[in-house]
């Protein structure tokens, strides 16, 4: 597909999109109806269709409107590309720059002003007073498309030798120097999951902060280890591929279904992962695990809608969701135990000062260390807290 069609085909696409359907829905009910379109095409079409949603405020105040026209022009003046050359009117493209669109201009000389358009505004003064100085530097890297990351299996490989092991199979990965088993990818990502790498369980998709988090906890030999909100097992799966201790890991979601992938992952990976549907029955726990829900504000730009359906009664749920996750991981484990509370969200109200909140109040647990990570060229960003019972 040549690029004019390309932009037809993302305003297309934009015209159908509401909230209430997800973008991948319908990408691929769109892919559906458009059998011409080459894996290339589509991805093209995907990247440049999240670009649009991470910047949605930003284009719809450059394009003049929340039209998918609108928001395509508003994403190119953004991005200095020539108007009259990507709406000329040709076959299969956009029609014709109007004399009105032509016509219509904004000040886009305040770059810290349009990056703040992209942070839904309810939630900007909560940002501000949790990022401080660092603010403006998030607004801009929240409206970029994040790096894709994988996480070596060091008791398979070394990220030396993962990295000859990719380049087999058309992946540029080098080292990311954030994390000691993170692999920033430069090119091939297509390719991952059907690489030899992957297959063969040396390496697994995971953000570099993610995989930092799960190394803020300490194996020991016989630890019982509770993965509270498994979800797929990503956390879990860090931890274990990550010590050479013989340690008993355990996985719970409060929905079995979304535990289908962690004996497919585990066997992959070599490690054995227990799955529970009553953690009682196998407690007190050593180690605890919560990766609890959570705004994902720093993770936005792998989930771009997620900001824009984020209002304050949702947070507000996440809220009450994580105190009550803490409250039960400390009841379900051994005294001196600890927990790892993790989250993918820079807001205070659902890190630091949750807890600090909660350790007041109920007294049964004190922190013992801290992470915080702003979204990065190395990562998203994470808070992780390691936390004593006591």
């Amino acid at each position: 597909m040549k690029p004019n069609s390309i932009y037809q085909s993302v305003i297309e696409i934009l015209d159908l999109y509401s909230f209430e359907v997800k973008i991948e829905i319908i990408l691929k009910r769109w892919a559906v109806k458009n059998r011409f379109a080459g894996s290339s095409d589509r991805r093209k079409i995907r990247d440049l269709i999240f670009d649009i949603l991470r910047q949605k405020k930003s284009c719809e105040y450059a394009g003049g409107g929340s039209s998918g026209r609108n928001l395509l022009i508003g994403y190119l003046k953004l991005n200095n590309v020539d108007l009259k050359g990507a709406l000329d009117g040709s076959p299969h493209g956009p029609g014709k720059l109007t004399s009105i669109e032509r016509d219509f201009n904004v000040d886009l000389s305040d770059s810290d002003f349009i990056y703040k358009l992209d942070i839904p505004g309810w939630l900007v003064p909560i940002i501000k007073r949790s990022t401080g100085d660092d603010f403006s530097e998030i607004a801009k890297i929240l409206r970029t498309r994040s790096v894709t990351q994988l996480r070596v299996n060091l008791k398979k490989i070394s990220r030396e030798k993962a990295i000859v092991l990719l380049l087999k199979d058309k992946i540029l990965a080098e080292l990311n120097l954030l994390c000691s088993s993170a692999l920033d990818i430069l090119g091939g990502a297509p390719n991952i999951m059907r690489s030899s790498a992957y297959i063969n369980g040396f390496v697994e998709l995971q953000d570099a902060g993610s995989q930092l988090m799960s190394q803020l906890i300490t194996t020991n030999n016989n630890d019982k280890i509770l993965d509270l909100c498994a979800g797929a097992g990503g956390k879990s799966l860090a931890i274990a591929c990550n010590t050479n201790v013989l340690a008993h890991f355990y996985a719970a979601d409060v929905n079995y279904e979304r535990m289908k992938d962690i004996q497919t992952r585990s066997k992959r990976a070599g490690v054995k992962i227990r799955l529970l549907d009553d953690v009682s029955l196998t407690a007190p726990y050593d180690k605890i695990i919560i990766d609890a829900p959570c705004s994902g504000s720093g993770s936005w730009r792998r989930d771009p809608e997620g900001k824009w359906l984020l209002d304050k009664d949702k947070l507000s749920n996440y809220m009450k969701t994580q105190r009550k996750l803490i409250l039960q991981g400390i009841g379900l484990l051994r005294d001196g135990g600890h927990i790892v509370y993790i989250t993918c969200s820079i807001l205070d109200i659902e890190n630091e000062k949750l807890i600090n909140d909660l350790m007041i109040s109920s007294k049964s647990f004190k922190i013992i260390n801290k992470k915080s990570l702003i979204p990065s060229l190395d990562s998203d960003g994470f808070f992780g807290a390691v936390l004593k019972k006591i």
